[in-house]
């Protein structure tokens, strides 16, 4: 797996992430009496009512967290007036009675919980006529229709402070819930004030679904020290909310840190979402914090990101939040907090972990996969939770091959030598013989998701360019293939042999892998000998890679395999992984590298289509906009497009991935939301699908689109 102008490293997750950095650097927290908060595992965890979730007094000079809304609103933490203390918000250069000061509050809100919210507002000058005043709350539902609730309002023509204060509360599931001051009269200034968001409903939490954690108690609530060497503690020198957080300290090692035991809460396949708020302890220097799962199973242990590193400092809580699914089997998971590097001493209050809604899909919209029936199949990446339930549904629906995302890996299949585990990837191949669906494998050999022991000599070292070393790494990889082979020759016939040995970088082009440094290129013409001899001649044998469209890459690419083809090497195609954005690359491009392939007579199959949403590195949004949508949309119909006038070059077409709930994307490069496939979290058809099925229903492009 890797994705286009991406370093060449892969991050690899059974948990799906969604970040929502909010910063809130130097809110006003007023802090509540304690409110009575039972740890986890008792028979109910309780969202204690009266408890204070946010209050926005604008005394560090800054926003709190707010923003404008409205393309021309300009909002500021100013001096001139103040309800409390000395700072209030101001918002200015408003265009329409919508426009004024917003707050994101999802990360904040609960489902089925009533909250009341209130705070003080006041105009910026008398009103010739009365102006109304309003809190409102833009609900967007998921998988329905933006709509807005007035929570409180009133009529007033004087520069007095306004009281509003109004009750609010929601059910379902929301993509986003934004809370905003109006003014009837667009063209006027306001000020805002002591804001604040209470809990006052007390509603039960079913354990099996949820978890949390405010520390209210003054217990730890089964949070326990990960390693045993750091302090992990409730104190009440600082707190997100209420008078109470967990305090970590005496770190000895990065991944040292809280943790909470889980196990009960979760099961096998489910979807939550796990949030936790976290502050460096004063006299610490800016770190980055991150969300982690342990999940432990017949004795091996797997680690797993949940939110990735997040940068935290002294001055202000910062949300972690990501949403995980737990894939595979587990005798114990928990959820800890750890850094990628330093041992700072840090704080973290109101953990919460819920169960995302099932699932379910959109019966009545046309298959997918009957599109391209006579062109070339179309196929999806799942891991073994996903043949069942909804997700098994979609994949049934859509698609007529399948991939297994990580369960084919070399580690996930031999994690130590001669030591196999064979029951993921069965259960992909018993679900795709099943209901009739091809299998690709994904790989034989690749430098990442490899056993360190592969790559260790007989005294367990790590292995230097010896005559003995490469026969005993080709001993190893020729074992390993003939094992996985034999086992799957007659129900996978086509395989990705050996994964990604190109590096345009190098004077020969060659990746500089341990496989290349024990033994050239030797390795890479006995997978494919071996894998001929073993699957058959009827298998079909890829080598695969990302970037192939780029020209420097691409000839490296075609002089290898041009050069093995000559020596007898039995390679069918190329597998262009086809990880690409919404800016580039051209698709043109893409097009090309295809013919060039197809020239040597070899087929061609797009492996890893995705199409991330940012243009770099280090972008994120908190919510995707729809033109980008929308652009997307009309990207994937051109390169289908393409795709049906290389169709007699093309077999396959695998989509990596089922949904945006599930992609590696939302934690590689960085932790971001990303939406780079056809179906959204929820298993609803986007833009994207419909640009495929049916454009008429995709909007036109947006003005200043490329595409």
């Amino acid at each position: 797996m890797r994705s286009g102008w991406y370093t060449p490293f892969c991050l690899v997750l059974a948990g799906v992430l969604l970040l929502s950095p909010i910063g809130w650097w130097g809110m006003s927290v007023a802090k509540a009496a304690p409110s009575v908060e039972h740890s986890p595992s008792v028979s109910n965890t309780v969202l204690s009512a009266g408890k204070i979730i946010g209050a926005y007094g604008f005394e560090q000079g800054n926003s709190d967290g707010w923003k404008p809304r409205g393309a021309y609103t300009q909002i500021a933490s100013v001096t001139e007036v103040a309800y409390g203390g000395t700072h209030s918000l101001k918002a200015t250069a408003r265009t329409a009675a919508w426009n004024g000061a917003e707050l994101d509050v999802k990360p904040l809100l609960l489902p089925d919980v009533e909250y009341e919210i209130s705070g003080y507002v006041k105009l910026d000058g008398n009103a010739a006529i009365p102006s109304v005043l309003k809190f409102t709350m833009e609900q967007q539902p998921t998988g329905g229709t933006t709509a807005w609730k007035t929570l409180a309002q009133t009529e007033t023509t004087d520069t007095s402070w306004i009281k509003l204060q109004g009750r609010y509360t929601f059910t379902g599931e929301m993509n986003a819930l934004k809370l905003y001051v109006e003014n009837s009269n667009s063209a006027q200034a306001y000020y805002v004030d002591e804001v604040e968001i209470r809990q006052v409903s007390v509603t039960p939490t079913n354990p099996t679904s949820g978890i949390v954690s405010g520390f209210e108690d003054g217990t730890a609530q089964g949070w326990v020290s990960r390693l045993g060497d750091e302090t992990v503690q409730v104190s009440n020198a600082d707190a997100r909310t209420g008078s109470y957080s967990l305090l970590t300290t005496g770190r000895q090692k990065a991944y040292a840190g809280p943790k909470l035991d889980v196990t009960a809460t979760m099961q096998k396949g489910n979807r939550y979402t796990v949030s936790a708020w976290v502050k460096l302890a004063p006299g610490e220097q800016p770190a980055k914090v991150r969300l982690s799962a342990q999940r432990d199973y017949q004795g091996q242990s797997a680690y797993e990101t949940v939110v990735g590193d997040t940068a935290v400092t002294t001055g202000g809580w910062v949300h972690l939040s990501g949403t995980y699914t737990l894939a595979h089997d587990a005798d114990t998971v928990s959820m800890y907090l750890e850094s990628p590097e330093g041992t700072s001493s840090f704080y973290m209050d109101d953990f919460e972990l819920s169960l995302v809604p099932p699932l379910a899909i959109e019966k009545d919209i046309p298959a997918l996969h009957g599109l391209y029936q006579g062109q070339f199949s179309i196929g999806t990446a799942i891991e073994a939770f996903q043949t069942e339930g909804a997700y098994g549904e979609l994949v049934q629906k859509h698609f007529k091959s399948v991939v297994a995302g990580n369960a084919m890996k070399p580690v996930s299949l031999q994690p130590s030598e001669g030591q196999f585990h064979w029951e993921e990837a069965d259960q992909i191949v018993q679900f795709a013989r099943q209901h009739g669906l091809g299998i690709r494998f994904h790989t034989l050999v690749w430098h990442n998701q490899t056993g360190d022991w592969m790559f260790k000599d007989k005294n367990g070292q790590p292995m230097t360019q010896t005559a003995e070393n490469k026969k005993l790494l080709l001993d190893r990889l020729e074992t390993h293939i003939r094992a996985v082979a034999a086992r799957y020759k007659n129900v996978i016939t086509d395989w990705d042999v050996v994964n990604e040995v190109i590096d345009p970088d190098q004077p020969d082009g060659m990746r500089r892998s341990k496989w290349y440094q024990i033994t050239g290129t030797d390795y890479i013409e006995k997978a494919f000998r071996v894998t001929r001899e073993v699957a058959g001649p009827n298998a079909r044998l890829f080598i695969n890679d990302y970037n192939t469209h780029e020209p420097k890459k691409r000839d490296f690419l075609y002089n290898l395999v041009r050069d093995l083809l000559a020596k007898g090497v039995p390679i069918d195609g190329i597998g262009h992984q086809s990880h690409i954005r919404l800016e580039f690359p051209a698709i043109a491009e893409i097009e090309q590298s295809i013919e060039k392939f197809a020239s040597l007579g070899l087929d061609n199959q797009i492996t890893e289509l995705d199409m991330g949403l940012y243009s770099n590195d280090t972008d994120r949004y908190e919510t995707i906009p729809e033109a980008m949508l929308i652009r997307q949309a009309h990207r994937y119909q051109a390169l289908f497009d393409m795709f049906t006038r290389q169709q007699d070059h093309i077999s396959n077409v695998t989509i990596w991935g089922t949904d945006d709930g599930n992609t590696w994307l939302s934690t590689f490069p960085i932790a971001r939301l990303d939406k780079p496939l056809l179906f959204d979290e929820r298993l609803k058809a986007k833009y994207a699908y419909w640009a495929l099925v049916d454009p008429s229903k995709v909007p036109p492009l947006p003005a200043g689109s490329n595409e």
